[in-house]
């Protein structure tokens, strides 16, 4: 199994914020599947590939130590066995950690 996770640190009217994600993983081509507080779940849609190659995304959000700090994690997976370092699942991180980083609606602030 594939599984790439990642750290995001972001200054965003929380308000906002489920709306941006939302933005950001149409962009880069996943459907919100569910959705529950501060837990939301997409998967990879209209995808020319194999169904273990399907990407799935889960984003946990929590107010870091002040409140205009938000601290977004993430964890990209699928069923895919990663052969290759630059694997479909790989490529989807990468997207999206770019689209996070370069998104005009919030400042981001760092990554781990």
């Amino acid at each position: 199994m594939a599984r790439y996770t990642g750290v995001f640190t972001v200054a965003v009217d929380v308000e906002n914020l489920q709306l941006i994600l939302t933005d950001i993983l149409s962009y880069c081509g996943f459907e919100v599947v569910y959705i529950r507080g501060n837990y939301l779940m997409a998967s990879e849609v209209d995808s020319q590939v194999i169904f273990s190659q399907l990407v799935t995304i889960e984003i946990n959000v929590g107010i870091a130590t002040t409140a205009e700090k938000t601290r977004i994690n993430i964890v990209v997976r699928n069923e895919e066995i990663p052969l290759k370092s630059d694997n479909h699942c790989r490529q989807k991180f990468d997207l999206l950690t770019q689209s996070i980083i370069e998104n005009p609606n919030w400042e981001f602030i760092d990554s781990i």
